[in-house]
């Protein structure tokens, strides 16, 4: 379903203040000589106290108030004084950078703009302090928990903003940057993007700055990029591991590929030993293959590495097969459910499509591609098996442009790891790199600024909202 509105928190999204509550009581704490310790029934007597100020039934004085009842403050004229000016902190607010030209693209795409915020104080302070960082003239509508009664991360607040935009949760959007308010985004059906994100957050999208939401797959309505239409794209490259193709284990079809490599090596040893051994050998060989970025041919791998003390005579002709069911012995693998429906709706809008893999096999991928019919779609199938190099060696993604004979500034790479194909393909000089890390895999959800890929998406089926029809 396409999205129609983008919701946002306010605090931590669009602005800080220049110094926070918290730092202000410590400040004072120390300079009279009082230990910042709290009981643990105070501290859980805080959170309490703080859900209710966010729900508008203590008020900010009273909140802070008890505050420093709890921290040890017993000076009623020294907390009424520390109580003013942390009230008047609370106009100090810094706007993040971008957030004026981000809302204002977002707006001429057509969305709906709205807040979600949990604040302790009035709908009007809010306003105010929006409009301090340049950002209220956008916004549709703000949804307050001091007002509606209830906050962050209950479902039920994200609900009623999508109530009041008359939206769907597949219609919507929720960006902000507290892991809990993600996740209760989440729960609520909302879609997530992340920004200036605590470690701990995990969201459906990762935005670097409140521009970088301009890039964001789902945000993608004028398709640009840099003033470039993605359109202007003309080849995009996918890899077959983890991106167009899974793998799951599978006990009984594991071992049956071993029984098959023992009884064609001629081993009287276990399958599962003598295969146990060739996994040892095996890592040895990976090891190698990542430092020297060199990819041995089916031969040499068998020959060299995996069973060098086996007649070579006899293990060369076998090294096809050995590999296909080395494979096997891996797991068994299946495509994406979309990918099919993807690569032809892309075909169709004029994309011309390709493969690029790290891989130890020769036959295997070309014979997926016979088998579920897409052989015909990837006219240009480069295999570090046969070109003898791999990821993130520039010179492979080189080859593959080449053999599709398109300036690389117009090709597009589709990985799903962000250490290796982000470095390569960019080497390479593709116009665009896409990462669809594996679920779960929090290395390659937020991977470093030298690996950020051009986007991040969840499924194979975001490529549609990315790339519109080519023109004719």
């Amino acid at each position: 379903m396409a999205v129609k509105g983008i919701f946002f928190d306010a605090a931590g999204v669009f602005y800080r203040r220049t110094e926070s509550t918290e730092q202000i009581i410590l400040q004072a704490l120390m300079e009279k000589g009082i230990p910042d310790t709290v009981s643990p029934q105070d501290r859980q007597r805080m959170r309490e106290l703080r859900s209710q100020a966010n729900t508008g039934r203590v008020g900010p004085d009273e909140y802070w108030d008890q505050v420093l009842l709890m921290h040890g403050l017993t000076s009623e004229e020294e907390r009424k004084a520390l109580l003013a000016r942390i009230d008047k902190n609370a106009d100090n607010v810094v706007a993040f950078p971008g957030g004026r030209e981000a809302l204002a693209g977002l707006k001429d795409r057509g969305f709906f703009l709205g807040i979600i915020t949990d604040t302790m104080y009035p709908f009007e302070r809010k306003m105010h302090w929006l409009e301090k960082v340049g950002v209220a003239e956008f916004i549709d509508r703000v949804t307050c928990s001091s007002v509606l009664g209830f906050h962050k991360p209950e479902p039920a607040i994200y609900l009623d903003a999508l109530r009041q935009a008359n939206l769907t949760p597949g219609e919507a959007v929720f960006v902000g940057h507290d892991a809990n308010e993600l996740e209760g985004a989440r729960r609520a059906g909302m879609a997530t993007i992340a920004v200036n994100y605590d470690p701990d957050a995990t969201a459906g999208y990762y935005a670097q700055s409140l521009v970088d939401l301009l890039n964001v797959p789902i945000l993608q309505t004028a398709h640009t990029q840099g003033g470039r239409m993605y359109s202007d794209m003309e080849v995009i490259f996918i890899d077959v591991g983890a991106t167009l193709r899974v793998m799951v284990k599978d006990g009984p079809y594991q071992a049956q590929a071993k029984q098959q490599i023992a009884a064609l090596v001629g081993t009287t040893e276990p399958a599962e030993a003598f295969c146990a051994e060739l996994d040892k050998r095996y890592k040895i060989y990976r090891k190698w293959a990542f430092e020297t970025l060199l990819e041995a041919s089916e031969k040499e791998l068998w020959t060299r590495w995996m069973l060098p003390d086996y007649p070579a005579e006899k293990i060369g002709p076998l090294a096809g097969e050995l590999t296909f069911l080395y494979r096997k012995t891996m797991g068994r693998r299946f495509a994406q459910p979309d990918a099919k429906d993807v690569v032809l709706e892309l075909t169709r809008r004029g994309y011309r499509l390709g493969i690029i893999s790290n891989t130890i096999t020769e036959r295997e991928i070309p014979q997926w591609l016979e088998e579920d019919g897409l052989s015909q779609y990837f006219p240009t199938v480069v295999l570090s098996s046969i070109f003898g190099r791999r990821k993130p060696d520039p010179e492979i993604y080189q080859e593959a442009a080449r053999q599709a004979n398109v300036d690389p500034a117009r090709a597009v790479y589709v990985g799903d790891n962000p250490a290796r194909d982000v470095v390569g393909a960019r080497l390479a000089g593709f116009g665009m790199v896409i990462i669809m890390p594996e679920p779960g895999d929090e290395d390659k959800m937020s991977p470093a600024e030298e690996h950020k890929p051009d986007l991040m998406i969840q499924n194979l089926s975001d490529l549609l909202d990315i790339f519109p029809p080519r023109p004719s």
